[in-house]
C-alpha cells in the first residue's frame, strides 16, 4: 500500500512539470496555446481508446459495466456543461476551458489511480508500467490545463492550487482501489469506462474544437506531436 501510494503521488505530481513549463514561459502565443491543447487532447484520446477501454474489457467489463460507466460519465459531464455554460456570459472562455480540463482530470485521475492500486496489488510490475505511462501523459495534460487558465488571467498560485487538487486525485484513487476495489473487478471495469468516456467527451466536445479555433496550423502540429508521444506511451505498455 505505501509503495503504491508513493508511486501514484509521484505520477499525480508529474503534471506540475507541464504546469511549470507554462508558468516559466509566461509569454504564451496563440500558437503555443493551440499546440499544447491539441497535444494534450491527442494523448488523452489515445489513452482513453487504447489503454483505458482495453483495460476495462480485460477487467471482465461487459455491456452492463459499459452502460453504468458511460451513463454516469455522460450525466456528470452534462451537469458540468450546464454549470459552466451558465457562467459563459461573465467568464473568460479560456477559464471555461480550463475548468473543463481541471474537472476532467480530477474525474479520470481517480479511476486511473484505482487502476494503479489494483494493478500493483495484483502484480507490482503491472502497476509500475501503468504508472510510467500515466506520468508521461500527465505532463502535456499539465500544459493543457495551465495554458488556458493563464491566458484567462488566473494567477500562478491559483493555477498551482488547481493542479495540486487534480494531481492529488490520483493517489486518492489508488487508496480507494487498494482498499475497496481489489476484490471487485466489476467496480474497476465500470470506473474505467467512466474515465474513458469522460476523457473522450472533453477532447471531442471542448479541447480539440477550441484548439482548432485558436490556430488551425498549430493545432495540427500539436496533433502530430501528440500522436508521437502516444506511440511512446504505448511502448511502455508492451
Amino acid at each position: 500500500m505505501t509503495e503504491s501510494l508513493w508511486l501514484s503521488t509521484a505520477v499525480g505530481m508529474s503534471a506540475f512539470l507541464g504546469v511549470g513549463i507554462v508558468l516559466v514561459w509566461r509569454n504564451l502565443s496563440k500558437r503555443l496555446i493551440a499546440c499544447s491543447l491539441s497535444l494534450s487532447a491527442t494523448v488523452m484520446l489515445s489513452v482513453a481508446l487504447f489503454d483505458l477501454l482495453p483495460a476495462a474489457v480485460s477487467a471482465q467489463g461487459g455491456f452492463v459495466h459499459l452502460g453504468l460507466g458511460m451513463g454516469a460519465a455522460l450525466i456528470t459531464m452534462l451537469g458540468l456543461h450546464r454549470m459552466l455554460d451558465s457562467q459563459q456570459e461573465v467568464e473568460n472562455p479560456y477559464n471555461r476551458l480550463g475548468g473543463y480540463l481541471a474537472a476532467a482530470i480530477v474525474v479520470h485521475n481517480i479511476p486511473e489511480g484505482a487502476v494503479i492500486g489494483v494493478g500493483y496489488g495484483a502484480e507490482p510490475e503491472l502497476g509500475f508500467t501503468l504508472a510510467i505511462a500515466m506520468a508521461i501523459h500527465n505532463i502535456p495534460e499539465g500544459v493543457g490545463l495551465a495554458a488556458p487558465l493563464l491566458a484567462g488571467g488566473r494567477s500562478p498560485i491559483t493555477i498551482l492550487g488547481i493542479s495540486l487538487i487534480a494531481g492529488g486525485a490520483l493517489p486518492f484513487g489508488t487508496w480507494l482501489g487498494e482498499i475497496f476495489l481489489t476484490d471487485s473487478p466489476d467496480s474497476v471495469a465500470a470506473g474505467l469506462f467512466f474515465a474513458a468516456t469522460t476523457m473522450i467527451w472533453v477532447v471531442v466536445k471542448e479541447v480539440m474544437p477550441r484548439s482548432w479555433q485558436i490556430e488551425p496550423k498549430a493545432s495540427a502540429w500539436g496533433f502530430g506531436l501528440g500522436c508521437m508521444l502516444s506511440w511512446v506511451i504505448h511502448l511502455f505498455h508492451h
